[in-house]
């Protein structure tokens, strides 16, 4: 029989944050939604970072700082999907196995964010290089019509001189 497990009920979107269109959290949230103390989960992380290819561990362990309560800088990490499941998988228990599935939930809903977000981008970008071709188009019409039309007119002034002397009686003086 499987025993009830009691996890605190969170939105999972606030776990992942989109930094540079990547999907990342902080060992301050693995700390706080894992009830975990922060410095344990640094350790842990600086452990398993360790044990990882300099590249892998380049990719998916970030050292930052934090502001703390006491306005002080303190050490903490940005780690990528990747760099999460590594550190917790560790993390036994029930709770701990909910907590990695909201997890690993919230870094899908980021992706999808950030998919989402990027095509929207894309179909802007599209939408507005449409607009910006039928400018130009109109633009050059414009130009070629203006430029038509200079020369046209010239050629009616003269035409119309040439009408009006039609209709004007010529004066013939003899002397």
């Amino acid at each position: 029989m499987k025993e009830a497990v009691l996890v605190q009920e969170f939105d999972f979107s606030k776990m992942v944050m989109a930094i540079q269109g990547r999907a990342f959290t902080t060992s301050q949230k693995i700390a706080d939604y894992f009830g975990k103390r922060h410095d344990n989960v640094l350790r842990k992380i600086r452990q398993v970072k360790s044990e990882c290819p300099p590249e892998f561990a380049a990719l998916n362990f970030e050292e930052a700082d934090f502001i703390d309560k006491n306005g002080e800088a303190q050490p903490m990490f940005k780690l990528t999907k990747d760099g999460y499941m590594l550190v917790v998988m560790g993390f036994t228990g029930a709770a701990a196995t909910l907590i990695k599935v909201r997890y690993i939930q919230a870094f899908n809903w980021m992706a999808d964010q950030l998919t989402r977000w990027h095509e929207m981008g894309e179909q802007a970008q599209h939408r507005h290089a449409l607009k910006v071709a039928k400018s130009e188009v109109k633009a050059r019409i414009g130009s070629k019509m203006m430029n038509a039309r200079k020369r046209e007119k010239k050629l009616l002034a003269l035409e119309f001189d040439q009408i009006l002397s039609l209709t004007q009686p010529k004066l013939i003086f003899t002397e």
